[in-house]
């Protein structure tokens, strides 16, 4: 019996190990470009270097790290093409969700949806720190789309949303920002609660662009500097 176990408890050990490196990436410690080096990260954690190094391939599959041989594992650099291309994705992905999601969900689930915006309103009020706030974003969204029964999207969409965290925390850091974010957040709730699907869809695609579009021009601009 012990021995059918061992693949499932590698597979924990190797989530958790990627969930730790995708924070400190996400939080900013682990910048654009830094090594990340599995016998310390093995050591710190007190693992071994097989689920570490599991880890960097699942991360580098969520393109927040890049694996070149002889170098090892370096942390993705945050450009404009590529904050292009998830918030692409998001667009492409997120409105239809929302849609389906309208088209059955229940009271108790926008009461979920209220109390999810209400937490970010909050956060904002008490002036919580960037990760918290992204954090509490996230939760917004994902009740949102949650009632819409399919977990093969919304697993793409969670995806989406890990690797596009980088580069909202760029966006969401100035009060002006927030605000704006926050009322949106109203807007599409509203919109939500009386279950207008085209209206809901809408304010959530300019939600999303609006953010992408402040996200490649910050991008663009440090390019053009460096």
């Amino acid at each position: 019996m012990p021995p059918a176990n061992r693949p499932l408890q590698r597979q924990t050990v190797t989530a958790m190990v990627a969930e730790y490196i995708a924070a400190r990436i996400i939080g900013g410690d682990y910048p654009g470009g830094h090594q990340i080096r599995q016998e310390a990260i093995a050591a710190e954690l007190g693992v071994s270097r097989i689920p570490v190094r599991e880890a960097l391939l699942q991360l580098e599959a969520d393109r927040l790290v890049v694996i070149r041989t002889h170098r090892g594992a370096m942390v993705s650099e945050l450009s404009a093409d590529d904050a292009v291309d998830l918030f692409d994705a998001r667009l492409l992905l997120e409105p239809f969700l929302v849609e389906k999601a309208i088209a059955r969900v229940s009271d108790q689930e926008i009461a979920t949806a209220e109390t999810a915006m209400r937490a970010y309103e909050a956060a904002i009020g008490r002036g919580d720190d960037p990760r918290e706030l992204s954090r509490l974003n996230w939760a917004f969204h994902t009740t949102l789309l949650e009632p819409s029964m399919r977990p093969r999207s919304m697993a793409v969409v969670q995806t989406l949303f890990s690797s596009a965290d980088r580069y909202l925390r760029l966006q969401i850091e100035p009060a002006k920002a927030q605000a704006k974010a926050l009322q949106e957040h109203r807007e599409i709730f509203e919109a939500y609660r009386r279950r207008q699907a085209d209206e809901t869809s809408l304010l959530l695609r300019r939600h999303v662009a609006y953010a992408v579009d402040e996200i490649v021009s910050q991008l663009r601009r440090g390019e053009a500097a460096a």
